[in-house]
């Protein structure tokens, strides 16, 4: 019988989000074939607001989808943030009691630092089951920066039997957060490497509809933290110099209309291209298609877009924050500091100069496997009870 593990998170596919996830999303899968998986998913009461003009559309087949279930997420927006661990531990013990009660978990793992960390701990805490917690980034960089959220996150790090970190630069916080060595678990997202491989340029553009023109490609959120303007304005400088250089936008936020707006002002609307979201599985194709990949981004954890780019034999241009400098060599790519429009610009155009080996940045991306990762996993929970693998 396999072990039973209850997942809350809010970084999952959503009726009206389907590409939300993606990487918790094929973690789990990977997990679901060594243990009995059951998701929550929080939704919160604002975002449930936004899109009830957004009707759901109907999941794939995948079984694992039928697992999860979506309750409403109750608190005050901004106010008393200290308070959102306990009010979603309520919402969730009020709306899925019985769901948790039959699913019967051996183990709880909560994929977001707060509220979910304080909420899945003190759920698991109840069950008595041991609870773990998976951090990303954003949550450790940016949310624990604040000392009500801070205090919750060290408190649960003294309770959890582990907390898995996707890298050492978010060890090294939590380690100074008080949080002890030993119950930190470095452990690197995956690639799927049958869907991110590299493929001949042409054939990817042939199959995009695209010229033989120079492209920089950005996938991800269209946000001010990521980087997105930085890297418009590096580009548009960059453009006056080479005028068969694209650059190709993949990605929806709230940037995204300030960035149409200063695209057209630049006289760029027929070089600059947003294309609104792109399904995961098509991204193969433009990471393929593009000479390089850029994420400028002001803080991260290890993105799976750096790791699936280079897995398709890509070179990237980065920023020298979080965990990028942990997976981003001299020989895969280029990093820069954050900010900082200038130095972007010259980076970009030094590594549009720059002859790349695809086949070694290809080769390189092996060690980052779901397989792996899900063996240090399952190493991780064997600790804390016993796994009959």
């Amino acid at each position: 019988m396999k072990p039973r593990l209850l997942i809350i998170t809010n970084l999952y596919p959503t009726p009206w989000d389907h590409h939300r996830g993606t990487f918790n999303f094929q973690q789990f899968n990977h997990l679901a074939k060594h243990m009995e998986i059951r998701v929550i998913v929080p939704i919160s009461w604002k975002e449930r607001l936004q899109n009830l003009k957004h009707p759901a559309a109907p999941f794939s087949s995948h079984p694992l989808m039928g697992k999860a279930v979506y309750p409403l997420y109750w608190y005050i927006p901004g106010l008393f943030r200290g308070s959102y661990g306990a009010s979603m531990q309520i919402s969730l013990q009020l709306q899925c009691s019985r769901f948790i009660r039959d699913f019967s978990p051996d183990f709880l793992l909560s994929s977001w630092a707060y509220p979910e960390g304080t909420a899945g701990t003190r759920i698991a805490r109840k069950l008595g089951i041991p609870a773990f917690v998976k951090v990303h980034g954003s949550d450790i960089n940016i949310a624990a920066q604040q000392a009500p959220v801070q205090r919750h996150i060290e408190a649960w790090g003294n309770e959890v039997a582990g907390v898995v970190s996707v890298s050492v630069d978010l060890k090294k916080k939590m380690q100074r957060m008080g949080i002890q060595e030993s119950k930190i678990h470095v452990i690197y997202n995956g690639i799927n490497h049958q869907r991110f491989h590299p493929l001949p340029q042409t054939q990817a553009r042939k199959a995009l509809s695209l010229d033989d023109s120079r492209i920089i490609l950005y996938v991800g959120n269209l946000k001010k933290e990521k980087g997105c303007l930085d890297l418009l304005e590096a580009y548009i400088d960059l453009a006056h110099e080479q005028p068969d250089l694209k650059l190709y936008v993949a990605g929806t936020g709230a940037m995204s209309k300030a960035m149409m707006q200063r695209s057209q002002e630049a006289g760029m609307k027929n070089r600059i291209f947003l294309l609104g979201k792109v399904d995961h599985a098509a991204l193969n194709h433009w990471y393929n298609a593009a000479d390089l990949v850029c994420l400028p981004s002001y803080n991260e954890g290890v993105p799976n877009v750096l790791l699936e780019a280079m897995a398709c034999g890509t070179p990237v241009v980065a920023t020298r924050v979080g965990g990028i400098p942990e997976v981003v060599t001299a020989d895969t790519g280029i990093l820069v500091e954050s900010g900082n429009v200038g130095e972007l610009k010259a980076k970009l155009d030094t590594a549009l100069k720059q002859q790349w080996n695809a086949e070694h940045i290809h080769q390189y991306t092996k060690k980052f496997s779901w397989n792996e990762n899900i063996r240090q996993m399952l190493d991780m929970f064997n600790n804390a009870g016993n796994i009959n693998r």
